[in-house]
């Protein structure tokens, strides 16, 4: 046991070394002295048998792998080949595989490729047609660019978490062949667009767009304003709000998110409802893990959605193990393997952010809030009290990034998410057996389709009435310390509320 509390505060300890590292730099010679200083004091506490001395060290030892490892892929990420041709503009032809699938906006699309034989990734903007398609091998000519960063958003090391060093522009772009990429990826690429393909053909818009974004994480599906059309409104005192803008207002954006937070409250609510069903809980534990991953493999299996994956299982061994001392260790650890693959995540992915909040909202706030809404009854297989305290405890801990990460206060968040928070992972849950249906028959679907649009429906009128009302949001680029106290001042509650709970155990009846 004592083992297992030391290999878990070596993790946060490595956790918070990675951390540290993504907001300052440190010079080589300094390191290497606190390299060495370290060992000694681990060295001082062995021979005389300090346990505390000894700990301490390799506490300290464990952050500075953590900033040794941050810093290796920093560097990584800053100087190869793609980035140094990049920083010089440098014209040139590559042949070069697409590696993900191409997002299509209505001014263009984005295709992201792997030149063969180098390090890293292209971001390539092009026009939207001829459409290209994941695993075409293309002949790209243009001149490489550093991504630019824009309105305090950090761009570039966003890109460089998912290995994407340089951008084109407009290339001149010639289609060599098809087929190049893995035979599986394709496959459940070609059966996500089928699915697209079921929600539109089922569904009318804007509603059939506000799925695919919820479902697949697709925001380019969201109707945007233009400049254009934000500075005509602005010069008329009135402000344009498409669809994407109604859900940045309203504090309902990270909705069309595939993060952790998405998927974790997706599996809390499925495994609420299998249990209301009348499976064992084992069974409806295996039926939901099943649900998750084939959810995740049908999107194309994106590494966001892969750590949010992890994350969301985690959950539901949580709930199977019932300890929460002990889900949140093993969350820690796997959150910490996560960072010792791709550390950059930790500072640039709002995504992995948003899934480890999410959880740990979860592991400790959902039975808290479900007390707190005994009004709520339950019926029959219908448990809405718990689907809503789980969507609450996700809510109450990824609120504070939402709102640094996209630079959005919303004034009425809280009431629009509250509002918006039952429907969110029913929508979810029968979206997803929509558009499986959908794309196998189109007289099936009419099963399904009317309570899924009047949930959309729904949605929409949640996010245009808070949008609507006066003063009901600004932007804000929010400092990172605020949000770090915010967050330390949460964890201390949670423990004083763990805390509370142990001692009213301990108490004689």
């Amino acid at each position: 046991m004592i083992g297992a509390k030391v290999f878990f505060y070596c993790c946060v300890a490595f956790c918070a070394g990675v951390g540290l590292a993504s907001m300052m730099e440190i010079s080589g010679m300094v390191l290497t002295s606190l390299l060495g200083a370290v060992f000694l004091v681990m060295l001082l506490g062995l021979v005389f048998r300090k346990s505390v001395v000894a700990l301490f060290g390799l506490f300290l030892l464990a952050a500075l792998l953590g900033f040794l490892r941050f810093d290796a892929v920093w560097i990584k990420a800053h100087d190869n080949e793609l980035a140094r041709l990049a920083r010089d503009n440098t014209a040139g032809i590559f042949d070069a595989v697409v590696v993900d699938d191409p997002v299509f906006e209505a001014s263009g699309q984005q295709i992201t490729v792997q030149p063969q034989g180098t390090v890293g990734k292209i971001l390539v903007t092009a026009d939207i047609y001829p459409e290209y398609h994941y695993g075409d091998l293309l002949k790209i000519s243009g001149t490489l660019q550093v991504p630019a960063a824009f309105d305090g958003f950090d761009y570039p090391d966003y890109l460089a978490k998912s290995g994407i060093y340089s951008t084109m522009k407009q290339p001149q772009i010639d289609k060599i062949a098809s087929g190049k990429g893995n035979m599986i990826i394709a496959f459940l690429f070609g059966a996500k667009h089928r699915a697209e393909l079921g929600i539109e053909q089922s569904m009318p818009s804007p509603q059939d767009n506000l799925l695919e974004a919820i479902l697949f994480g697709d925001q380019a599906k969201l109707s945007g304003c233009s400049s254009k059309e934000t500075q005509a409104a602005a010069d008329v005192g009135d402000k344009c709000a498409k669809l994407k803008e109604q859900f940045n207002i309203a504090g309902l954006r990270h909705l069309a998110a595939v993060s952790g937070e998405h998927i974790t409250i997706m599996a809390e609510v499925l495994l609420v409802l299998l249990l209301g069903a009348g499976l064992w809980r084992g069974q409806a534990f295996w039926g939901t893990l099943a649900f998750i991953w084939l959810f995740i493999a049908m999107i194309g299996l994106p590494a966001s959605a892969v750590r949010a994956g992890i994350m969301g299982s985690l959950m539901l061994l949580a709930q199977k193990i019932g300890r929460p001392a002990d889900a949140f260790r093993i969350v820690v650890i796997a959150a910490t393997l996560m960072v010792l693959q791709n550390p950059l995540a930790l500072r640039f992915d709002a995504g992995f952010q948003l899934s480890f909040l999410a959880v740990i909202g979860m592991v400790f706030l959902a039975k808290p809030i479900e007390e707190h809404l005994r009004f709520i009854p339950k019926v029959s297989w219908l448990d809405l009290r718990g689907a809503l305290s789980a969507t609450l405890s996700a809510q109450a801990l990824t609120l504070p990034i939402q709102i640094y990460s996209f630079g959005y206060i919303s004034t009425y968040a809280v009431f629009a998410n509250l509002l918006a928070a039952p429907v969110v992972p029913f929508i979810t849950i029968f979206g997803f057996a929509l558009a499986i249906i959908g794309a196998a028959s189109t007289w099936l679907v009419w099963l399904v389709m009317f309570p899924m649009w009047l949930a959309l429906s729904y949605l929409l009128f949640v996010a245009r009435i808070f949008t609507d009302l006066p003063g009901s949001s600004f932007q804000t680029q929010v400092p990172f310390w605020p949000i770090a106290i915010i967050y330390l001042a949460a964890g201390f509650f949670i423990y004083r509320l763990k805390e509370k709970e142990r001692l009213n155990f301990l108490e004689p009846r």
